[in-house]
């Protein structure tokens, strides 16, 4: 993910230049970039230390580039905070969820971050592949924690993000996609298009 490289700043120019008016994002570059923002550090792997060692000492290895599993735990609690405050009733996605955690991070963090940006200047940040990534995985703890309480668990449905970005798009003037790298993000994005074809084709809107 970018934002474990330290290239966060890179969007978040993006975003505050008005360069971009939605993000459609892999969850781990999300996840990573919430990491930074509430102060918590990554680090440059250095080879000479074995996997093994790093594990025994409580980091995770992307690539060449170290996470604390303790950061991830951190994160969580805070993302638990964030869903305490989400009225039950309501249908999330990942856009209001993103949305929520730059809200947070408005009010209660120093120094700039993706989330951030986006709140500020009212851009949607997308995860269409909301379940991959620890972001995903935290919804879910707190939705199973919701259940062991016999609460009613927070409900989510990416549809929701489906629509609500084929409308910024149907409705936009001009529209172009600056991509970097690709995978779910990228195809997501671009599939917009032909979605907006089959729709005019067999519903006839």
């Amino acid at each position: 993910a970018m934002t474990v490289a330290k290239m966060g700043l890179l969007i978040c120019d993006m975003i505050d230049k008005g360069m971009l008016n939605a993000i459609v994002s892999t969850g781990a570059l999300i996840t990573h970039g919430f990491v930074e923002s509430v102060g918590m550090r990554h680090f440059k792997y250095n080879p000479k230390i074995k996997d093994e060692e790093l594990y025994e000492k409580g980091y995770d290895r992307v690539y060449d580039t170290l996470e604390l599993e303790k950061n991830l735990d951190d994160v969580e609690d805070l993302i638990d905070g964030v869903l305490d405050k989400v009225d039950g009733n309501g249908i999330l996605c990942s856009y209001k969820i993103t949305n929520l955690l730059g809200e947070h991070l408005s009010k209660n963090a120093d120094g700039r971050a993706i989330l951030k940006s986006a709140y500020s200047k009212k851009v949607p940040v997308y995860i269409p592949a909301f379940t991959d990534s620890e972001l995903g995985l935290d919804v879910g703890i707190y939705m199973r924690k919701q259940k062991l309480k016999n609460e009613k668990p927070l409900q989510f449905n990416p549809f929701l993000d489906l629509e609500d970005f084929t409308e910024r798009v149907r409705n936009a003037k001009k529209i172009g996609i600056f991509t970097i790298g690709g995978g779910v993000p990228r195809n997501w994005a671009q599939q917009v298009a032909p979605y907006l074809d089959i729709i005019d084709k067999r519903i006839g809107e």
